[in-house]
């Protein structure tokens, strides 16, 4: 199926603050603030350094990606809060029912549950209009900030891997939480890791700033 460029692009929203729309060219000068950010560094794969350029390629890749619209194609959103860009959430289809999730803030808007809520939307997107069965989600160990995120909506933490998330630095050992359709979207487990990164209430901060992606 071949989607129109924004115009057909789901635009999500809990009828707050919080809208998930196509990525605009406006949003350009934000997208690179986010990138350099040393979280952003730290815990993705994006290029390093990080140009306007990369973030114009970007959303070229985001666009294409809507247009194309195939079983794998990505589904890429950014998020925004009270009209202005926040961050991006995206999942990754690997055609078989099954995606894996990725996601990140700007720092204005990290510590507040906004990733939370956004991930909630694009949870119902993808089971439901999507037809998505299993939601997987990975973050190099220690970022606590993602954990806190899948762990509020209900994914199951599957276990540490080592050398699961592979930088251009090198390979960092990873967690690994899944999600399946039918799963109720609370907390199904205590949360899992050590006491001294116990998940504060929605509204407040991890030691590590939430995941960018």
């Amino acid at each position: 199926m071949v989607l129109r460029f924004p115009d057909d692009v789901p635009v999500l929203s809990d009828g707050g603050s919080l809208v998930l729309r196509t990525h605009r060219p406006e949003d350009l000068p934000a997208i690179v603030e986010q990138c350099v950010d040393p979280d952003m560094v730290r815990y993705t794969t994006i290029p390093r350094p990080y140009t306007e350029r990369n973030a114009q390629e970007f959303l070229e890749l985001a666009g294409s990606s809507w247009t194309q619209h195939t079983s794998t194609s990505r589904r890429i959103w950014a998020v925004t809060n009270e009209t202005r860009f926040a961050g991006t959430i995206d999942y990754r289809p690997s055609g078989h029912g099954t995606a894996v999730v990725g996601f990140g803030l700007h720092p204005d808007h990290r510590g507040h549950g906004l990733m939370s809520r956004a991930l909630s939307l694009v949870l119902d997107y993808a089971f439901g209009h999507d037809g998505q069965k299993l939601m997987t989600w990975r973050a190099i160990v220690g970022n606590w900030g993602s954990a806190k995120t899948a762990w509020h909506n209900g994914f199951r933490l599957e276990g540490r891997v080592r050398g699961l998330c592979v930088q251009p630095d090198g390979a960092f050992d990873g967690w690994i939480a899944t999600l399946a359709r039918e799963d109720p979207r609370t907390p199904c487990q205590p949360w899992p890791w050590p006491t001294g990164h116990q998940p504060y209430g929605i509204d407040r901060a991890e030691p590590e700033q939430s995941r960018p992606r």
